[in-house]
């Protein structure tokens, strides 16, 4: 088990949809001493670099790193875990999307999805109500390399229970796995895989 301080964490949020979803994780992950970055494109440098500029920033040699993406940010955080090191990866909501106009996204979505297997670390995924089935049987053929944790929360937990999530992130950051109390929460089904 890692001490909070020795971790760095980058969180980022749904670049087509950034409406600071993961606010209150980083909120709480700093509370808890984890040293934590939000990604934020600002359209001036390519995406790519900048993505790999905001983990380098909190990064560390000699502590554990991590990064969350939510939404189309988990094909960002895939990416930057199948070039970087990264010890443990956290995807929620993952979603097959179509967009117009980004064509620098939907390049760093073919490289991670082509390349996953390329990503070695611990993953933990949580789909979201929407998260086709599909997709979910896709993502952990494709992480063939990592270890990956797969979370089906019950749909409260999107909406009232986020905190009990944002605690799980932490747990997962910290230690590899979830918390014993989402292990037994009887409205929760966790497969390992």
């Amino acid at each position: 088990m890692a001490l909070a301080r020795d971790i760095g964490c980058l969180l980022i949020d749904d670049p087509l949809y950034p409406i600071g979803a993961l606010d209150a994780a980083a909120l709480l992950l700093r509370q808890n001493g984890v040293r934590t970055g939000a990604f934020r494109w600002d359209g001036a440098a390519p995406m790519h670099l900048s993505l790999q500029r905001a983990y380098q920033r909190i990064r560390r040699d000699d502590a554990l790193s991590g990064i969350v993406g939510l939404g189309a940010g988990c094909d960002c955080a895939l990416a930057l875990s199948c070039q970087l090191p990264v010890d443990r990866l956290v995807l929620l909501e993952p979603m097959d999307w179509r967009a117009a106009g980004m064509g620098q996204l939907r390049r760093i979505r073919a490289f991670a999805r082509q390349n996953a297997a390329f990503c070695v670390c611990d993953a933990l995924i949580v789909p979201g109500p929407h998260t086709a089935p599909a997709l979910l049987r896709r993502l952990r053929r494709g992480l063939s390399g990592a270890r990956v944790t797969l979370l089906q929360p019950a749909d409260e937990l999107w909406t009232n229970r986020k905190e009990v999530l944002n605690l799980g992130i932490f747990h997962f950051l910290r230690d590899g796995v979830l918390p014993k109390s989402l292990a037994e929460n009887p409205e929760m089904c966790i497969i390992y895989g």
